[in-house]
């Protein structure tokens, strides 16, 4: 809760108060999957994953009969969607008392707490481990670092340029490297840049995110910084992401108790890979 005696001296909340917020605020991966909503039926998501076999296709003898019929593979896969919530309160007290540069303390409080919500659903969407508890009836989602398939998972000592491109060329082979987006953190991307005839050819715009351009032997390859991830990079192609929203983005009211006010803020969802080889891992070890 937001007390009077929180105020500071000469309190001001204007544009000073992007200087002195000392959280930083970056989920761009949540903005890339933000333009790929689409709604869930339920609380656990499920899709199938189609792998083609090639051996349908045989070479046949003229006049010959038809072949037998071959299977490809089917594989369900499933996620959960995982509730966050925040409630924004604040006393009536504080409400009432003149601040410099708020005029609305309340909604100072539900942006504020808005913010904290998105960070937590970006490192969910990132790291998120998939799991479901029956006593507490709570649901954790699977980010995309555990939805990717394990063969598409490289680690090493260190992070050189062979194990770049070969995590790329993970992507390659699987036939879906033709739109690749690179989510790793700064340090990691000042590695790249000193690796020998490494560079950056161009910039682009992702989700409102500038980028990097790289073109490897394996497709062009574009970079976002995120620091959810540490020592750890992925390679995604956003063609085969969705974020599955059962419960949208909302805030609601809460009945008044006492001398306060509070408003509920939620979201439930998850992200869904669809095909676990669109996407690439590599971390250091």
């Amino acid at each position: 809760m937001f007390t009077s005696d929180k105020f500071v001296q000469g309190q001001n909340y204007d544009l000073k108060e992007l200087l002195i917020n000392t959280t930083p605020f970056k989920a761009p991966f949540t903005n890339l999957l933000l333009t790929k909503t689409v709604k869930a039926e339920a609380p656990t998501m499920n899709w199938i994953e189609t792998s083609i076999n090639e051996a349908a296709a045989e070479t046949l003898a003229e006049g010959s009969d038809a072949p037998a019929s071959v299977d490809d593979t089917l594989e369900p896969i499933s996620n959960f969607t995982e509730l966050v919530g925040a409630t924004a309160t604040i006393s009536n007290t504080a409400q009432a008392a003149n601040a410099v540069g708020i005029s609305d303390l309340l909604a100072r409080e539900i942006d504020s707490k808005t913010k904290a919500i998105k960070m937590g659903i970006e490192n969910r969407l990132i790291n998120g481990i998939k799991g479901y508890t029956a006593a507490t009836k709570i649901y954790k989602t699977a980010g995309i670092l555990e939805q990717i398939h394990t063969d598409h998972k490289l680690t090493d000592t260190t992070f050189t340029n062979d194990k770049f491109l070969e995590t790329i060329e993970k992507i390659y082979d699987a036939g879906a490297s033709d739109n690749l987006i690179c989510f790793l953190p700064a340090r990691m991307k000042l590695s790249l840049a000193q690796f020998t005839d490494f560079q950056f050819f161009a910039k682009d715009k992702v989700a409102g995110v500038d980028v990097d351009i790289f073109i490897s032997p394996f497709g062009s390859v574009r970079f976002a910084l995120t620091e959810k991830i540490q020592n750890k990079l992925f390679i995604v192609n956003p063609d085969y992401l969705e974020l599955g929203e059962l419960i949208s983005f909302h805030g609601q009211v809460e009945p008044v108790s006492g001398s306060k006010q509070s408003v509920y803020l939620e979201w439930q969802g998850g992200v869904k890979l669809l095909n676990r080889k669109a996407a690439a891992s590599f971390e250091i070890a």
